[in-house]
């Protein structure tokens, strides 16, 4: 509040030096003066200014710069400075009288410059704004983070320059590589314009940002490390909300960590798009509520569109149908539908999540069918290679009385398997 009292005050001065006939008065220049050592007072707390506020100092200040001459007639600033000490950086205790031929034809328009400069930073700062926002979650990678915090800083060093304190360093950085002073206008203007551009290219690349975060994600589920992989999705569906696929991942991170009710929502946001995927994990989810007839409904519908060249989703559908179907002591039918799952185990290279569970369901069925001699082939073939993908598909074998089964498979898709070195990528 300080600040904007201090900036009402120079308004008001400049405003009746603006509308004066005559030569401003000692009286009314000091005046000027003062309240400008006011808000540079007020600048260096630290407060805050809106991109309005900056746009009007800026102004104004210009306008002060325009009536040196008549400052520099009007005032006795030499006896002012002895008298009252003030700052280098008070540039306006400094005003010096220049002739019509040093004043170059470029300042003419720094107004203009400069409201286009202020311009486009209200634009980068919208973009920052949404930038912020998005990039709340999960943690941004070096790769994003080098465009966005390049931007940032840059941001911060143009508003800077707007406040006293940052005048000087831009000044020096621009005699540096040597842009004549009539030129800082339209400097800090190319900078701005630079920022703008950076900006809209970031913006223009949110949903590549959005599918690298999902691909991220997708690596670190898979290695079983499920709070890093929630992280990346949790900021792929804020940047790139149009991809279905990120509602699935992230339904599959709850049912892996046992949230079923949180899982659902995710994949109810899919179903109505008719993907298989849906179907299928909305069935498992049906599966772990025990609801059997809602589970076989959306698995064979989800078998109904699933494609053929999707290996690994013909497997978990199939799976998943005879499970239920096992559930409900259909052993013909379950045998048929798992049987399926096996032999598409088998032609999928690489130990995927839940893959090897098909052969602990058949051992089961086989079991339920006395016929000892195979199912003791499907569960050797089980403890080697069954890997949950859920925590609902390793309570089976709890549920199923088969604990010397849970003591010995591989649950590193269930719970954090970075210290197994089998699922390193």
């Amino acid at each position: 509040m300080k600040l904007e009292f201090a900036l009402a005050q120079y308004t008001d001065a400049l405003a009746h030096l603006k509308l004066a006939k005559s030569e401003p008065s000692e009286i009314a220049i000091l005046h000027i003066l003062v309240t400008r050592d006011a808000i540079k007072e007020a600048l260096s707390e630290k407060t805050q200014l809106s991109v309005e506020s900056l746009a009007k100092l800026l102004e104004l200040d210009n306008f002060l710069k325009q009536q040196a001459n008549a400052i520099a007639r009007g005032a006795k600033l030499a006896e002012w400075r002895s008298t009252f000490h003030p700052s280098p950086e008070a540039w306006w205790w400094f005003l010096e009288p220049t002739s019509d031929e040093e004043v170059s034809p470029s300042n003419r328009l720094d107004w203009l410059f400069n409201g286009l400069t202020i311009a486009g930073l209200a634009g980068v700062a919208a973009y920052m704004t949404t930038f912020a926002q998005l990039f709340a979650t999960g943690g941004i990678s070096f790769a994003e983070s080098f465009g966005l915090l390049g931007q940032g800083g840059l941001l911060l060093t143009v508003i800077h320059t707007l406040q006293d304190t940052g005048q000087e360093q831009i000044k020096n950085i621009l005699k540096k590589l040597n842009i004549a002073p009539q030129f800082h206008s339209q400097a800090t203007l190319g900078i701005t314009a630079m920022l703008l551009l950076a900006s809209v290219g970031v913006y223009n690349s949110l949903p590549r940002i959005g599918d690298w975060n999902y691909r991220e994600g997708k690596k670190l589920y898979e290695r079983g490390l499920l709070e890093k992989a929630k992280g990346k999705y949790e900021q792929a569906a804020k940047i790139n909300p149009n991809n279905w696929e990120i509602p699935i991942a992230l339904g599959q991170i709850y049912e892996s960590l046992g949230s079923i009710d949180l899982a659902r929502k995710e994949y109810e946001k899919v179903l109505n798009l008719g993907e298989a995927r849906a179907f299928n994990n909305l069935g498992r989810v049906y599966i772990s509520k025990n609801d059997r007839v809602t589970a076989e409904t959306l698995l064979r519908m989800g078998l109904q569109r699933v494609r053929k060249e999707d290996a690994q989703l013909n497997y978990e559908l199939h799976l998943n149908l005879g499970w239920i179907l096992l559930k409900q002591k259909q052993y013909q039918a379950a045998e048929k539908e798992i049987r399926q799952a096996v032999a598409i185990d088998q032609a999928i290279e690489g130990k995927q999540l839940g893959g090897g569970m098909a052969y602990c369901l058949l051992e089961d069925v086989l079991e339920e069918k006395k016929d000892t001699k195979e199912a003791s082939r499907w569960r050797k073939m089980c403890l080697e290679s069954a890997r949950p993908e859920t925590l609902e598909q390793y309570k089976w074998f709890i549920e199923t009385g088969k604990q010397d089964f849970a003591d010995q498979i591989d649950t590193t898709g269930v719970v954090n398997g970075e210290s197994n070195p089998s699922t390193q990528p």
